[in-house]
């Protein structure tokens, strides 16, 4: 790229992404001929890092060891690994590991990114593995409530809306939200239009 943003540019351009949602993200992929494959928080990154160095991050390949094989059966077992193509994110699996856990167990995106990455790793867990370290990770966040994922600005913005506004019903903060995201997006390709690039979002 030959222009550059300042570092303050830059801060917000990365900030104001995680106000679009993926067809937008897709489109400033396409654009910059990145990666679009992966989750919110991947395509932001790949944006990101070809804005303020140009690069272009490779694709993160799960290896064949953390893939199920074709007509090959893993039951609902502590010691069955949670392998991609296998594992399911449905009720049967959610019972199942109600049992390993307890009744307080539920899907969180924390515990489902913990499984692609040991995935990546190539090192797929069992599923007694990964009712340990659900219940290590519920047990610390009960503990210091950690904020919600930056990539989740929709409920980010909700929870900080209400807190200032204590009195406002969930209509008027969706409403503020609508505002506030195509702010966002204007940022984006205003940012996006001083490095020559326009793009449609």
């Amino acid at each position: 790229m030959n222009k550059q943003l300042t570092l303050h540019q830059q801060t917000e351009l990365c900030s104001a992404l995680f106000y679009l949602n993926m067809r937008e993200l897709k489109q400033i992929c396409q654009h910059f001929d990145l990666p679009t494959q992966g989750e919110k928080i991947t395509l932001i990154e790949n944006i990101k890092l070809y804005i303020t160095t140009g690069k272009i991050r490779k694709i993160q390949e799960i290896p064949p060891q953390s893939k199920a094989q074709s007509q090959t059966i893993y039951p609902l077992h502590p010691d069955t690994l949670i392998l991609k193509g296998s594992f399911k994110n449905d009720l049967k699996t959610r019972i199942f590991l109600k049992k390993l856990i307890g009744q307080h167990f539920h899907y969180t995106a924390y515990g489902i990114d913990w499984i692609k990455n040991m995935w990546i790793q190539g090192t797929p867990p069992t599923y007694t593995q990964f009712a340990s370290y659900w219940q290590s990770e519920y047990e610390t966040r009960q503990k210091t409530k950690a904020p919600l994922k930056p990539e989740w600005a929709y409920l980010n913005f909700l929870d900080q809306y209400q807190k200032l506004h204590p009195t406002t019903s969930k209509l008027q903060a969706i409403a503020a939200w609508k505002i506030e995201r195509v702010k966002q997006a204007q940022k984006v390709k205003d940012l996006l239009h001083l490095l020559n690039h326009n793009i449609s979002i």
